[in-house]
């Protein structure tokens, strides 16, 4: 007989109760028949109708033919005394092909310990185990208490089945303390050394006493919530809020669900608590089907032990994402990110394919295999790594689920290319929505917008920019906003949905949060985040992007939320940001190659991308819009143009705008901009999509809002999902396997290159050059290539040059082409200027079990003054090319100085020469320029400013002012050694809030560094005294030249990083140091 159908009728199918998994295994020791089952079961009536998950555990025989063959010994309410561990086999008995794997089971008056088969069937079921201890601890801080009432039938199975008590009931509780007889009073998983007999086994009683855990000397005595009986009081802990958040398993939280308690939500607030509900309730009318695998952005901060529970994920860089899956770009500290630091759950099988409801994209995060369970007590869970996760079969609403994991032996790559021969396209229906805030509170109700639509969607991706204009938010990430609008957004999604928020990440006033429906959860796996910004040097501004990445069943997904840059006449600046977005946004991924954007399926981009409507007057816009001739003025839209162009989002798609422009209004009307300088409407705010089975049914602005100066917009998608078949997929990988058994030993792999030399030519300073290798597998077996790092070497190639892809999986017949990038930037254009370096290179690409090919790589850099310090820029007279190289490295050793020492002629500058005419020309036409320092300047300007600097050509500076600002901060951020040198770093740290200090460390700078220093702090303060013009401020600049006057020295890198990691300090901190000792200098007359 089927086990699961055993089991199944084993349960209260009328309250509909359901086995979600099992497993056989063995009792140790092995005395009385010990062989036992355990069954995963799932009540979905319990819990206010969210459900509850308990064990069962039955003993077994070695055939099972009927349900009456399983004899119930125990039923474990998963709670918050629920905890297990596991112990994997050693190599030398996987060797042996007898690895079984031991699993400690604890809970309140149980102590189990079971032999399992180390396999697959073993780590879906406790992967399944894990997601129910994760609900658990969801709902409680859902402020729904567990009260597992649904399983006291079976407790009162096991009383009334006989007085003897078995042998599954050891350890229990009781009105005295436990007898001392323990056998698993040990360490973990040692051998037993003697039999245990099952006599001392204490008497269970209904009296609930404390338990005393044996395996954890540090383990606190708990009380003992009995399921099995009626009148088992709840902890004392239930009705209170104490001190620790989290007590007994039980959180006292307000429920408050209902927009009209909302303002209560905003401001009753509790520090030590969750104050919003990620779940809203369903209508009396409508069934929950939810399995209830719910799981919060704060599980991971609470499993550390944190005694903050509020679910802003952007508190401080104090909670630093633990999970290595954030691409750290940008100002350091500015990327923010909800919880899952310690969780790592893999993807749960079960496949509820629905009807076509209406859902918003929503993402969940997974980090590492430390947990804590609900009463603080550790427990470790190991995952198994998987292909689609790890969760067993499920029929859910007629359709088949698929056993989410990869074979062993079968690779990622080999499955991939089948894929269309196991999956099957389903539609499910995606909310995006952006929305440019202005700054503003979140005081209007959202569900104009985020619940316009009869039915809940699938997922939510909700973008904001300007979330918060203040200084705090652009110089150290601090925002008040982030929370105000997060809280709001959860209040507002559609009353008919259960959502589970899978990521919020925020950079400056860039926020996206993405959410799925409950029951999809299961199916969300690699769910990472990424920052990238646009502004100076790809840090100062608020412009950039934000993104969301992740798999949903068997098709991937990426949305992108950006703020690209403003103004009518910068359309090529907002190309560039898209690029740079585009080149730079990288998703990094454990033993695996980052993801770039279009990498994936399905790509979905809003935002505010600020093209406007070319050559049309103001009143002549304002008349076409009146006569709804939306076609002649989206003829004249920029963004329209310039795709057309195929200059940016190629490959993308826009669903037909019917909306009027979003922008720009008066806030809080819908009349046009009446201010003084009376902007054009525009469509601004946008939403793009790229890839396949992607259908537009909705595109829409929401007029009803009007808070900010833009109008939001929202679009609505069916997106074809690839759902794995199961049968289909096993098919396919018994053929693979069976493939791989006939390779086996065949041939040895073999690849031929198109090429193993590549001659560079001349490099330039941040001039990108790129050539392609093929390789082609000409052999008859499969193969991994890697690029691997020579002897002593950390990485396969030198820094300035980058190999894409590093490594990657080929067939019989592949042929790939890798990039091969060279690009010398301002952290490694000093090694070339002092002879350090050149532009040669070994590449060695490896075979997995076959030989090495060699890629040689060879060229030569023009010396830049861009890279190089400022003793030799001092005594450079000429540019510098019209020196030698040779001149040049002997200059930067300090060569070139002994010899003219002695001449008369020679002389040093007292700061170098191009610094003073960047900062001359920036004093002359830059000086009451708005956004100085803010704005980013063109690529091609900066390069030309740069062969300014180093030909003396032509006689004025070429460019816009704020590529010349650019220009001047790239130059700072190149030297050799920054204006303050290295061994000064920590000193300035240190002493940065005591002004003489700060002067006695000035007094000891080699003098070019000091004069560099006074230099431009005269700048600072001359740009301040016209700050009604400019708009800066002292505290803007103070961070921005700060980061650029102090960089931590390349040999204490590593510590800083680590102190970080250690939380001992954070970013922001170090940042504000740095701009505190540059702000000392502005505020303060100085002279030495």
């Amino acid at each position: 007989m089927d086990i699961k159908i055993a089991v199944q009728e084993k349960l209260n199918t009328a309250a509909g109760e359901q086995c979600i998994d099992y497993l056989e295994g063995t009792l140790v020791p092995d005395w009385l028949q010990g062989k036992r089952l355990l069954a995963l079961v799932h009540c979905p009536t319990a819990a206010r109708g969210v459900g509850e998950q308990g064990l069962l555990i039955f003993t077994r025989p070695d055939i099972i033919k009927q349900s009456s063959d399983l004899t119930l010994v125990r039923a474990l309410p998963i709670k918050g005394d629920f905890s297990y561990t596991i112990a994997w086999p050693s190599s030398e008995t996987l060797a042996k092909d007898q690895a079984v794997v031991r699993a400690h089971i604890k809970a309140a008056g149980t102590n189990l310990v079971m032999e399992v088969p180390f396999a697959q069937p073993s780590s879906f079921f406790f992967n399944n185990v894990k997601k129910s201890m994760a609900a658990c601890l969801e709902k409680v801080k859902q402020g729904i208490v567990p009260q597992f009432f649904w399983m006291q039938r079976y407790q009162l199975q096991i009383k009334g089945a006989s007085a003897q008590p078995t042998p599954d009931l050891l350890n229990l509780t009781s009105s005295t303390t436990p007898t001392s007889t323990d056998p698993f009073g040990m360490t973990s998983f040692a051998p037993l050394t003697s039999p245990i007999s099952p006599h001392s086994t204490p008497v269970p009683s209904s009296t609930s006493t404390a338990s005393t855990n044996p395996f954890m000397s540090h383990a606190k005595t708990m009380p003992l919530l009995d399921v099995g009986g009626v009148n088992a009081p709840p902890p004392p802990s239930m009705n209170r809020v104490t001190s620790d958040p989290v007590l007994h398993g039980y959180v006292n939280l307000q429920a408050q669900s209902e927009l009209a308690s909302e303002h209560n939500l905003l401001d009753s607030t509790d520090a030590r608590a969750p104050t919003t509900k990620m779940v809203h309730p369903k209508p009396p009318s409508i069934s929950s089907t939810s399995e209830a695998w719910r799981i919060s952005q704060d599980f991971g901060n609470n499993a550390g032990g944190s005694s903050s529970s509020s679910t802003s994920s952007s508190s401080s860089s104090s909670s630093s994402s633990s999970t290595s899956s954030v691409d750290k770009v940008g100002v350091p500290g500015t990327e923010f990110e909800d919880g899952f630091a310690s969780l790592n759950l893999e993807r749960n099988g079960s496949l509820p394919i629905r009807d076509n409801h209406f859902q918003e994209d929503q993402q969940d995060a997974r980090g590492s295999t430390f947990y804590t369970n609900l009463d603080g007590h550790a427990f470790t869970a190991e995952p198994r790594t998987s292909l689609m996760g790890s969760q067993p079969d499920i029929d859910t609403l007629g359709y088949a689920s698929v056993k989410p994991f990869k074979p062993v032996g079968i690779r990622e790559e080999i499955l991939k290319r089948r894929e269309a021969e196991y999956t099957f396209p389903h539609d499910f229906r995606a909310f995006v929505g952006t929305w440019n805030v202005n700054g503003k509170g979140a005081t209007e109700d959202l569900r104009n917008w985020l619940a316009a639509d009869p039915k809940p969607p699938d997922m939510y991706a909700i973008g904001f920019q300007e979330l918060d204009l203040s200084k705090e938010a652009f110089l150290f990430n601090d925002s008040i906003r982030e929370e105000e609008w997060h809280k709001r957004v959860i209040m507002c999604l559609h009353q008919d949905g259960v959502y589970i928020k899978l990521k919020l990440i925020r950079l400056v006033g860039m926020m996206l949060l993405v959410f799925i429906q409950e029951r999809h959860y299961p199916y969300i796996d690699e769910v990472i985040a990424g920052t990238v910004g646009t502004g100076i040097m790809g840090k100062m501004g608020n412009k950039g992007a934000v993104a969301v990445r992740f798999n949903f069943h068997n098709t991937s997904f990426c949305f992108i939320n950006s703020h690209l840059a403003a103004h009518m006449e910068e359309y090529e600046r907002r190309n560039q940001d898209y690029h740079d977005i585009c080149a730079r946004m990288k998703f990094e991924r454990e033993q695996h190659q980052p993801l770039g954007v279009m990498q994936h399926d399905v790509v979905i981009w809003m935002g505010d991308l600020n093209y406007r409507i070319n050559d049309l007057a103001v009143d002549t816009v304002k008349t076409l819009i009146y006569n709804n001739s939306f076609k002649e003025l989206l003829m004249q839209d920029q963004l329209n143009r310039q795709r057309e162009l195929s200059r940016v989002f190629k490959g993308f798609d826009e669903a037909p705008i019917g909306f009027l422009p979003t922008y720009k209004y008066n806030s809080g009307s819908d009349e046009w901009d009446s201010s003084e300088k009376q902007r054009v409407p525009a469509w601004c705010d946008r939403i793009l999509h790229r890839g396949a089975c992607i259908v537009p049914k909705v595109y829409r602005s929401h007029m009803k809002l009007r808070l900010s100066d833009h109008k939001p917009v929202s679009a609505l998608y069916d997106i074809g999902v690839k759902v794995v078949d199961e049968k289909k997929f096993r098919e396919v990988v018994e053929e693979e396997i069976r493939k791989l058994d006939r390779q086996e030993n065949e041939a040895l792999p073999q690849v031929t290159l198109g090429r193993n030399e590549l001659k560079l030519g001349e490099l330039r300073f941040m001039e990108e050059r790129v050539e392609m290798v093929e390789v082609a597998n000409t052999g008859q077996v499969n193969t991994m290539v890697e690029f691997v790092a020579k002897l002593d070497d950390k990485s396969c190639c030198k820094p300035w040059l980058k190999v894409e892809p590093q490594s990657t999986f080929m067939m019989p017949g592949d042929m790939i082409e890798v990039k091969m990038t060279a690009f010398i930037d301002k952290n490694t254009a000093s090694a070339f200027n002092a002879g350090t370096d050149t532009v040669e290179d070994i590449l060695i690409l490896h075979l997995e079990n076959g030989k090495d090919y060699y890629i040689t790589v060879t060229g030569s850099y023009r010396p830049s003054s861009f890279g190089a310090s400022l003793e030799g820029l001092v005594r450079m007279h000429e540019p510098i090319h019209e020196m030698s190289a040779s001149q040049v490295v002997a200059l930067e050793t300090n060569l070139l100085t002994k010899q003219k020492a002695s001449s008369a002629d020679f002389q040093s500058y007292d700061i170098p020469k191009e610094i003073w005419m960047l900062v001359d020309y920036l004093f002359r036409n830059g000086i009451h320029k708005e956004n100085l320092f803010g704005q980013e300047g063109l690529h091609s300007e900066v390069l030309a400013i740069r062969d300014f600097l180093d030909t003396g050509f032509p006689e004025e500076i070429p460019g816009s002012i704020h590529s010349v600002a650019e220009s001047l901060l790239v130059f700072l951020a190149s030297l050799k050694e920054p204006v303050i040198p290295n061994k000064f770093y920590q000193k300035c740290l240190d002493g940065a809030n005591n002004f003489t200090l700060c002067k006695q460390i000035m007094k000891q700078l080699p003098r070019c560094h000091r004069n560099v220093f006074k230099y431009l702090t005269a700048l600072i303060r001359e740009l301040l005294m016209h700050s009604d013009d400019n708009r800066l401020d002292a505290k803007t600049l103070a961070t921005i030249f700060g980061e650029l006057f102090l960089r931590c020295p390349p040999e204490d890198k590593e510590r800083e990083d680590a102190a970080v990691r250690n939380r001992t300090t954070n970013r922001q901190q170090i940042t504000r140091k740095k701009a505190t000792f540059v702000y000392q200098f502005i505020i303060n007359e100085y002279d030495d």
